[in-house]
């Protein structure tokens, strides 16, 4: 909503900054996830290139190896997608406009950005089938 867009949130500078700093945190907290799974996965690709030529495989563990490497990079995709989420929001933050549901334009209440302190909307907008997958 074009609104929400130039629409100023609120919330107290002292909220703004309590959730500045949540999301900061559940940002740091993503991106060890994030890095560890890369790390698992990079070793995965490793050992697999190594292995390859030097010894016959069982279908099973191709397989079960392939699996894991294809359940690795979706994680990795969605807390890609996670972070910039947090990112969006942090944005908001600093533009004063976090908080402002996105398809309303109405202010989200606390109970829901404590709940997804990324969101861009209000369950009222969800509910209403005003926004998709958010």
């Amino acid at each position: 909503m074009k609104n929400s867009q130039k629409r100023k949130t609120s919330l107290s500078d002292k909220k703004l900054q309590y959730f500045k700093e949540l999301l900061l945190d559940k940002r740091s907290e993503t991106q060890k996830e994030l890095d560890t799974i890369r790390d698992i996965q990079s070793n995965l690709d490793e050992a697999d290139d190594a292995d390859y030529s030097s010894r016959a495989h069982h279908m099973g563990d191709v397989g079960s190896e392939e699996q894991e490497s294809e359940m690795n990079y979706l994680q990795i995709e969605r807390l890609r997608e996670y972070i910039m989420h947090i990112n969006d929001a942090l944005e908001r933050i600093e533009n004063k406009t976090y908080g402002i549901c996105q398809a309303t334009g109405k202010q989200i209440p606390l109970e829901r950005l404590e709940a997804v302190p990324h969101t861009r909307y209000s369950m009222e907008a969800k509910e209403e089938g005003l926004i998709q997958n958010n």
